[in-house]
């Protein structure tokens, strides 16, 4: 790997098994029944959106009308033993440069941000949130 690769790619240190997070992807979710808790859409598909910025330098970016919903979980990830205790993305609590759950204004569209190692952005859709693209389109488009 060479230097200016490096650079730009999130590395968690050795007791996570080095996980290569360089990609970034967004899924629709929409609320869950448990307040503060949100589900995958139905038929929703993730898409990697960014390959060069974490979840903090994208929510930099987002037209205003879209905010962070604090303290938000997703069902699946957050309630999961298995993955609260061994990877590095959520055993050390929220950490906004790798994991965000975003809601555009008057909380009618939801989308989950998160920084995603090398091998599983190999298997989703790519839709870059390119600087002249809308948001909307790379997370919600069909």
């Amino acid at each position: 790997m060479t230097e200016a690769v490096a650079a730009d790619e999130t590395r968690l240190g050795p007791s996570s098994g080095e996980m290569l997070l360089f990609a970034l992807a967004a899924m629709p979710v929409e609320r869950a029944p448990r307040s503060g808790w949100f589900q995958p859409e139905r038929l929703a598909t993730a898409r990697v959106i960014s390959r060069t910025e974490d979840v903090s330098d994208v929510l930099l970016r987002l037209p205003q009308s879209w905010n962070i919903v604090e303290g938000a979980r997703c069902i699946g990830l957050h309630d999961d033993e298995d993955i609260i205790t061994a990877d590095p993305r959520f055993h050390r609590g929220f950490d906004p440069r790798n994991f965000a759950i975003v809601g555009q204004g008057g909380g009618e569209r939801f989308a989950l941000l998160m920084l995603i190692n090398a091998a599983e952005a190999a298997l989703l859709p790519e839709r870059l949130f390119a600087r002249n693209q809308a948001f909307e389109r790379c997370v919600f488009a069909a």
